[in-house]
């Protein structure tokens, strides 16, 4: 407890960005206790109901209902897990692929090096939503689909900080003795290496998790995320997007989640930096 708090204290973003997170998440988990209704539950009798503080709402349907009467609030709460779910698989499984890529590349050199490092490269070259829509049309949407096409998508940015740190570590005095007492490459990687960059993968992770998030709501904006009727943020966007000047409300809502999620997101991850950066100095 004391470390964690070590880790929060005077620092702003950290707590903010920390707190928003963590919140977002246990909504997330406990969505079943907390939504008040099934967010595929339907009621025409109620269809495009305005939320509460509006003429003709009420507080039954606090942020109001959409085109088939489905309660807004519910389906908000429900969609944060899909998006939470996406946005953090597909970033470690990113994290992992970039990891192993950088690791080997700047550790084995040579022509291993060249080849996976190229391989990057002529990746990076394409754009992340244009590869993520292409693979999304080849295999088609759900969860699990967006997962591997996002964290397939965006490996390339750790193996490129990855191979940098790994080449800057190998030349290290430690590392030199380490290998001269005739520790295996393996052993060497695992207990000297990767250590080494946890703090900074874990900021470009959490980073990455916004990037993550915003990608999946563009995919599921666009119909190719994780189908009708599964409620995610993405999904309500779209769904209020022909009813704009109707129902407002819809796409308010959404919209302003996937907001505040990523604002929340990026404020934890800029605090991390400078807690783990000795250059960003103690204050927030």
């Amino acid at each position: 407890m004391r470390a964690v708090k070590n880790i929060f204290k005077g620092r702003v973003k950290l707590i903010l960005g920390g707190g928003v997170v963590i919140a977002i998440m246990l909504i997330a988990i406990f969505a079943d206790f907390i939504a008040p209704f099934d967010p595929n539950r339907q009621n025409l009798l109620v269809r495009l109901k305005p939320p509460f503080w509006m003429e003709g709402g009420s507080t039954r349907n606090l942020l109001g209902t959409d085109n088939y009467g489905r309660d807004i609030l519910s389906r908000l709460i429900y969609g944060a897990r899909i998006s939470l779910l996406v946005g953090i698989a597909s970033m470690l499984l990113s994290c992992l692929i970039g990891t192993v890529a950088g690791v080997v590349a700047g550790y084995k050199g040579g022509r291993t090096e060249q080849v996976i490092m190229r391989f990057a490269d002529a990746h990076m070259a394409f754009p992340d939503i244009l590869l993520a829509i292409v693979m999304v049309a080849a295999i088609g949407g759900g969860a699990l689909n967006m997962i591997l096409v996002l964290g397939v998508s965006r490996w390339m940015i750790y193996a490129r900080v990855v191979f940098g740190l790994t080449r800057s570590l190998r030349e290290r005095p430690f590392i030199e003795a380490a290998a001269s007492y005739g520790a295996e490459d393996r052993y060497i990687i695992f207990r000297h290496i990767v250590p080494q960059m946890v703090p900074v993968l874990t900021v470009l992770a959490t980073l990455q998790i916004a990037q993550m998030i915003l990608q999946e709501t563009a995919l599921s904006f666009l119909g190719l995320g994780v189908p009708p009727p599964a409620a995610t943020w993405g999904n309500i966007l779209a769904e209020g997007r022909d009813r704009l000047f109707v129902a407002p409300w819809i796409s308010t809502a959404a919209g302003l989640s996937i907001i505040l999620l990523v604002i929340a997101v990026n404020l934890l991850g800029n605090g991390l930096r400078e807690k783990f950066d000795p250059r960003a100095g103690h204050g927030s």
